[in-house]
């Protein structure tokens, strides 16, 4: 037992991995695929499987050069090996880039305390955006992972730690992974935050030593293999949109999520949530305070790594601020900079007044909604608006939803105990993200049923097999091949082009069933959808109501 609890204490990393997947697990295993991006990477690696494509892709038969194909060639490889999509090993591949992140920045910030050590981890973990990004299947948690490689693999260059040539190697192949990975960003913000590193430094002269003729001829090499793949995979017109539309279109006038120049400073305020306050306020301390560091000295205690990390967020921040597409997850990799400019903030001043309120904060927000929902549940039910929320979603009753909440409650208070009486702040951030996480375990029990809110497969396994498929009203129908195995035919708003093509243009006599999905919703506003469904043998799901059309009565 001793020799056991030595090797945990030894090893604070793996026991806070170990307690992060088993909080995460039943979400991994019963979550349902979003029809969003999830189902859309599900149906691209589908077509490029059956196509046999493998550099150039496709949705619905149109070329799809959104996105490199290293992810895709994941969810292509976890379909061959199964046969079938397998949420929980796809989201091994955002949980997995996570855990090395934080490990890469756990061995940067040199942190000798093991409890500091946990804490910190999970206080990236438990980050808002971080924490999504860890269970959902986006590409952005493996380009996050390719990023602080390459910047890591700079900062041993530039402070003279390890093998040299071995790191020379490695930051030209993580950048390009990251490329590989995402796209554009992920050669960007390394070059960017190096170059400008450097100036703030006055040391520009020394950008070539580090991104000089072997940095950039081995991503050139492995650039020119993998444009050569993309034309004789998909020719000439896939690789220019590939390399033009879909880089400088997206940068300069976006054709998706365009925003304005300050989208970031917004979206900045919630991606760390629940530790805005101490993060961003970190940020806001460094600049306005910026550590004193001799020129010559480099490394651990003359203050580089602050300023490391400091021109890392904020150069980052206005290159992606300065291009037309936006998204607040694409600030995704400034996430670990953050976390760990607050520990060298920390380090440098010590733990402060405004510290303990940028903590304490939003642990009394938690705890008091946590309490509005337990009273919300136990007593209020009976309250007209909480009586309509609990009779839609009736899973909400659960008991485990009650013992979340108990959960985060109680963690607000010991969280203020530790922080305020015991003046501990690293068993209070420990805490803050332990209940976090347990709460999420806890509520995770709901999915089986809420998974009819969150994505397709409850509706498509009430649908006969044989069945055509028709929607109107219903957000990217056309992600249920991902369960049906085959198309469905999207009328968007139009219920009179649906009626007119399905049902009075129909041919006569067939015997193939057909069914029309809609969103109950909708049938409020639109009478005609709503006699449709009412004289019609119909059934719901979730949001969803489900038409059996044969033989259809004329309205």
């Amino acid at each position: 037992m001793r020799d056991l609890r030595n090797s945990l204490v030894g090893h604070p990393l793996i026991v806070t991995f170990v307690f992060i997947t088993l909080c995460l697990l039943p979400v991994m295993i019963m979550r349902d695929f979003s029809p969003d991006n999830e189902s859309r990477y599900l149906l691209i690696a589908d077509e490029a499987i059956q196509n046999g494509n493998i550099f150039a892709f496709t949705l619905d038969g149109q070329a799809y050069a959104d996105k490199p194909p290293l992810y895709l060639w994941i969810v292509m490889l976890c379909k061959i090996l199964l046969g079938k999509h397998s949420m929980f090993l796809l989201s091994l591949f955002s949980l997995i880039p996570a855990f090395v992140t934080i490990a890469v920045m756990d061995k940067w910030s040199a942190l000798d305390k093991n409890q500091d050590r946990i804490a910190v981890a999970l206080l990236m973990m438990t980050c808002g955006l971080f924490l999504g990004l860890s269970v959902f299947l986006r590409m952005d948690m493996m380009m996050t992972m390719f990023i602080v490689l390459a910047l890591n693999s700079f900062w041993l260059l530039y402070t003279g730690k390890g093998n040299r040539r071995l790191q020379e190697i490695l930051l030209p192949l993580w950048i390009f992974l990251a490329l590989f990975t995402k796209g554009p960003v992920g050669i960007l913000m390394p070059v960017v935050s190096i170059v400008c590193f450097l100036l703030v430094k006055r040391d520009g002269r020394s950008v070539w030593k580090y991104l000089g003729w072997k940095t950039w001829g081995i991503i050139a090499a492995l650039c020119a293999v993998w444009f050569v793949g993309v034309y004789l995979d998909g020719g000439r017109d896939y690789l220019e949109n590939l390399l033009f539309h879909q880089t400088f279109g997206r940068a300069v006038n976006s054709f998706h999520h365009k925003a304005p120049f300050w989208y970031y400073l917004v979206a900045i305020l919630y991606i760390p949530v629940p530790y805005t306050i101490l993060l961003v306020g970190a940020l806001v301390y460094s600049l306005c305070h910026p550590e004193r560091s001799e020129g010559s000295m480099r490394g651990e205690g003359s203050g580089d790594k602050e300023v490391f990390f400091c021109v890392t967020i904020v150069s980052t921040f206005v290159m992606l601020s300065l291009f037309s597409g936006k998204l607040s997850v694409y600030l995704a990799p400034i996430m670990p900079f953050m976390t760990l400019l607050f520990v060298e903030v920390l380090r440098r001043t010590g733990w402060k007044k405004w510290m303990s309120w940028a903590l304490g904060i939003p642990a009394v927000l938690i705890g008091v909604a946590a309490l509005a929902s337990l009273l919300a549940l136990s007593l209020f039910a009976g309250i007209p608006k909480v009586t309509e929320v609990l009779t839609t979603y009736s899973f909400l009753r659960s008991w485990t939803i009650k013992l979340a909440a108990l959960l985060l409650l109680s963690g607000s208070v010991f969280v203020l105990r530790y922080l305020l009486l015991k003046k501990n702040p690293s068993v209070s951030l420990v805490i803050f993200g332990a209940s976090l996480l347990l709460a999420i375990y806890s509520a995770s029990s709901i999915l089986p049923k809420a998974n009819d809110w969150i994505g397709y497969s409850s509706l498509c396994e009430t649908i006969p097999p044989e069945a055509s498929v028709s929607a109107v009203q219903v957000r990217r129908p056309g992600m249920m091949k991902v369960y049906l195995g085959r198309e469905v035919t999207d009328y968007q708003k139009d219920f009179d082009a649906f009626y007119k093509a399905e049902v009075l243009d129909a041919p006569s006599g067939s015997n193939t069933p057909s069914i029309l999905v809609t969103r109950t919703k909708k049938l409020s506003s639109d009478k005609d959808l709503a006699a449709f469904v009412e004289n019609n043998k119909h059934w719901t799901v979730g949001p969803y109501v489900a038409v059996s059309f044969n033989n259809i009565p004329q309205l």
